[in-house]
């Protein structure tokens, strides 16, 4: 009797750290916005994917390109892979693709949809940054309500200028 109610709370005390790390890990989310710097070009990297995502959640398609690398290889979904000038003719029809301006950023725009919610607004958030010289990796995970999804950019820095010139999302 003695050892079933040690296992019991043994048991119960596992499963409260489980739930407590999953809610902590959940909701521990430093956003892009808040995000501080440790160096002067990791601040005008932290700039770029402010723009970014700000103009992405306004659907401003001339703003949002404007953060790009003419020669950009940008992951539309999973079997699409645009230019930033396939990006000019598609934007911003692509983010709307739902006639009652709920939709977010279109079914083939992120395959955060995969379930037919479309998220508006995102966060990008926990930034992890490498910087060499002209060139510079970021990762981020992005996030709107309980989705997340990972994030990699590559950028280069051009006329004094980061620009992203890769985007990717892992392939399930």
């Amino acid at each position: 009797m003695a050892i079933e109610k040690q296992m019991r709370t043994v048991f119960i005390t596992i499963v409260t750290l489980l739930l407590v790390s999953i809610t902590v890990m959940a909701f521990w989310r430093t956003p892009i916005t808040k995000y501080k710097p440790k160096s002067d070009e990791e601040a005008a990297i932290t700039q770029i994917f402010v723009k970014y995502i700000t103009a992405r959640n306004n659907r401003d398609a001339n703003r949002f390109l404007s953060t790009l690398h003419k020669d950009c290889q940008y992951m539309v979904t999973k079997d699409f892979i645009a230019t930033k000038d396939e990006l000019k003719k598609l934007l911003p029809e692509l983010w709307m693709q739902n006639d009652d301006d709920n939709a977010a950023f279109g079914r083939c725009m992120a395959w955060e949809c995969w379930h037919e919610n479309y998220y508006r607004t995102v966060m990008l958030i926990n930034p992890r940054c490498r910087i060499a010289k002209d060139r510079a990796y970021a990762e981020f995970k992005i996030v709107s309500g309980i989705f997340m999804d990972d994030n990699y950019f590559d950028l280069v820095k051009e006329d004094n200028d980061w620009l992203i010139s890769q985007f990717s999302r892992p392939i399930q």
